[in-house]
């Protein structure tokens, strides 16, 4: 047996220190310090890999579950906000009813005119209401949509709310001023003999259309009957009018028949009620004293040939005045500053260039002897205590072309004949047009209308009644006739529903 002689031990401390026994021939086994051994296991990474692994999947499950949360609680507040802009845009859409309702109420000033009103949309439900303090109205608008935080969550509403104003004021009923307009309670106003016309007609009486008479009117207005024969018709299958409507019976060849195609009428709507309107009545003697230029009240520059009266009277003494003379003439009214207040001018030439402002009164007949072209610049309404004749070859225009370039907004022509005595033409005639004559402006007679002879017409015409023949045409104007001073107007009562600037809430 053989000892084997523990290693120095130098410097090493006693856990450094190893026994080793004898073993067998081959060798021997050495014994190691416990430091050895922790050092060891310490090296080795297979025991810690496990621990490792599970805290990585701890920390990657609470990401997830952060992620998650946060996506779901991103969804859910971006369904929120869309639920609340459904509800807001139904609440706007309440108040816009609450506004129809009103401006649409029979009487803006009762304060039951827009009461509490549930609609159901497919987006949610709509309620609004108004209520009235004086004469403003607080109109109110609230909308309803389902919440996304689950089926027992309350819906989500939002509340609108503007006021409104009602006032009342007189206004000109320029209504008549849309259509031929014809006053004739009795009687049947014939049309026939290629007659065409666009512009809308309004008739009280019986009307009559004959031969190859088209009315393409946009609406057709008859207080009475309408009789048809021929090939005439009011609009036609492949491109009807807007609107017919007539109190009475319609009648094809001499028998009743309903009021449509039967009649040889084409329209998209056809009813019994055309609207109530009533002819005007210009105040002859008023203007006759207040005029502009007229009787009293003469040119403060320049002259016009005749003047506009004879003997201070209003009893048509200054017989026929020509407006075209063959010299020129420039009458002008000024205010105390030098302006121009009124004015009438003439320059011969071709075209002839009549330049006209405010109102103008004479008392007798209007007619025009140049038969060149007759261009007009400005806006004025003329009249004329007698008749008024556009005849021979004529053409009294806004532009001149004579088309629908012209614009009745800057360049108007209103022509009044009162139609006192009848001196120059039969019977009772206030306006007579024909013989290849185009006018542009609008015509108001007192009396009768006799329009023939290839004959144009762009704009309105109001008269008692009407004889309409030999190819004439009467073409709506470009745009609506608005109100100028001097103009014949019924004033009717108006009232308005305005939004009050700066009252929205919501």
């Amino acid at each position: 047996m053989r000892v084997v002689e523990p290693p120095s031990t130098g410097d090493a401390t006693p856990l450094d220190l190893a026994f080793t026994a004898a073993g067998s021939s081959e060798g021997a086994a050495v014994l190691e310090s416990p430091l050895h051994a922790v050092r060891r296991a310490l090296a080795d990474e297979r025991g810690i890999a496990l621990p490792f692994a599970l805290g990585v999947m701890v920390i990657l499950s609470a990401l997830a579950a952060g992620i998650f949360t946060y996506v779901t609680m991103n969804q859910g507040s971006t369904r929120r906000v869309q639920a609340d802009q459904r509800a807001y845009g139904l609440a706007e859409t309440g108040l816009s009813y609450a506004f129809s309702r009103l401006k649409t109420a029979a009487d803006p000033y009762s304060a039951s005119s827009v009461p509490s009103t549930t609609v159901t949309l497919p987006t949610g439900t709509v309620t609004y209401v108004g209520t009235l303090s004086g004469t403003t109205w607080t109109l109110t608008g609230t909308g309803s949509a389902r919440n996304p935080s689950g089926p027992h969550a309350a819906n989500v509403v939002r509340t609108v709310s503007a006021q409104a104003q009602v006032t009342t004021s007189t206004v000109p009923d320029m209504r008549p001023y849309n259509y031929l307009f014809i006053d004739q309670p009795a009687g049947c106003i014939n049309m026939g003999n290629s007659v065409s016309m666009d512009v809308a007609l309004y008739v009280r009486g019986d009307v009559c259309i004959n031969n190859n008479a088209q009315i393409d009117s946009r609406a057709v207005h008859i207080v009475g009957n309408l009789y048809v024969n021929n090939t005439a018709q009011i609009g036609s299958p492949g491109s009807p009018i807007a609107e017919f409507a007539a109190t009475g019976a319609c009648h094809y060849a001499g028998s009743p028949v309903a009021c449509g195609p039967a009649s040889r009428v084409y329209a998209a709507a056809v009813s019994t009620t055309p609207p109530t309107i009533t002819k005007p009545t210009p105040d002859l003697p008023y203007w006759y004293a207040n005029a502009q230029l007229g009787p009293q009240s003469s040119c403060t520059s320049g002259v016009f040939p005749g003047g506009f009266d004879n003997d201070s009277t209003l009893n048509v003494s200054r017989g026929e005045v020509d407006l075209t003379p063959a010299s020129a003439y420039d009458c002008r009214k000024l205010d105390g500053a030098g302006n121009i207040v009124a004015q009438l001018k003439w320059q011969p030439g071709s075209p002839g260039t009549l330049t006209i402002k405010g109102v103008i009164y004479f008392d007798g007949h209007l007619t025009w002897s140049n038969l060149n072209l007759i261009q007009y610049d400005g806006r004025a309404t003329i009249y004329g205590s007698g008749q008024v004749r556009i005849k021979n070859r004529a053409d009294i225009c806004g532009v001149p072309a004579c088309d629908a370039s012209w614009d009745p907004r800057v360049d108007l022509l209103v022509i009044v004949a009162g139609s006192l005595v009848a001196e120059y033409t039969s019977g009772s005639v206030g306006g007579e047009i024909g013989n290849h004559v185009n006018f542009q402006g609008a015509l108001f007679t007192v009396n009768d209308f006799v329009m023939d002879n290839n004959t144009a017409i762009w704009g309105p015409v109001i008269t008692r009644s009407a004889t309409i023949n030999n190819s004439a045409l009467i073409h709506a104007p470009p745009f609506p006739i608005d109100f100028m001073l001097g103009m014949p107007v019924a004033m009717q009562t108006v009232t308005n529903v305005n939004p009050v600037q700066g009252s929205y809430s919501g």
